[in-house]
């Protein structure tokens, strides 16, 4: 179900967010729409906090505060990506194919937001290293892309539970669930993955699988989903 105004009730809620890309005005606004409490609610970022949007500084700031307060933020690829590029930039040797990959992936736009801000840019890459890559609650495993099917966790490459799409969403069927972001619900509607999406800009539940990337990055709406009730918030 859909919730886009109002407050939500629950005391025990296990509230989860997709790829916020920068977008730190419509992250700001999903928390306040189902009425986060730190002190009540588990929140869990799935990865993804930097590049195309407007203001990836902002968002790592606050993603990181929220980890301080008890929130769980995820490693995603788009974090893989900045440490690569900018991973010895103070001995100055920094790798121009690295960097290449992550301005082609938005890149540029991160760096623009730390431009006035670039002492704080050393913590946030501390930050984005010590990041896990997955976590289970509640008997969901939750993981930036999602994860080789003929494996368990353990076995699970870093570079799949941060990059992986087809392997994953076209063979993964359980037992246990997944909740990812990375894959844009439009992307399964674009190369018809799942043959049945309507809207592809709400979050996708099939097989086992939860997508909660639902294109922020590209204009789309910001979805917070409580796996618990299944209710979610949008901006």
């Amino acid at each position: 179900m859909r919730k886009d105004k109002g407050p939500a009730s629950s005391s025990a809620r296990l509230l989860v967010m997709g790829d916020v890309h920068g977008q730190f005005e419509k992250m700001q606004r999903v928390l306040s729409l189902c009425d986060f409490r730190p002190e009540n609610d588990r929140l869990v970022f799935l990865g993804d906090y930097v590049d195309r949007g407007p203001d990836s500084r902002k968002v790592v700031s606050e993603v990181l505060r929220l980890t301080q307060m008890g929130a769980t933020a995820l490693y995603g690829n788009h974090e893989d990506l900045m440490l690569k590029a900018l991973l010895n930039r103070n001995q100055g040797n920094i790798n121009p194919e690295n960097l290449e990959q992550w301005f082609a992936n938005g890149g540029e736009t991160t760096l623009d937001s730390y431009r006035a801000h670039t002492d704080i840019l050393d913590e946030h890459l501390a930050f984005f290293d010590d990041l896990p890559r997955w976590v289970e609650m509640d008997g969901y495993l939750l993981v930036h892309a999602g994860i080789r099917p003929d494996r368990g966790i353990a076995e699970q490459s870093v570079h799949d539970l941060i990059w992986i799409r087809e392997d994953y969403i076209l063979i993964y069927n359980g037992p246990q669930t997944v909740v990812t972001g990375h894959t844009p619900v439009q992307y399964l509607k674009r190369y018809e993955l799942f043959d049945d999406i309507e809207d592809a800009t709400q979050p996708l539940v099939r097989n086992h699988k939860i997508f909660l990337d639902t294109g922020a990055a590209w204009n789309g709406p910001l979805t917070l989903m409580d796996l618990l009730s299944g209710e979610y918030w949008q901006s």
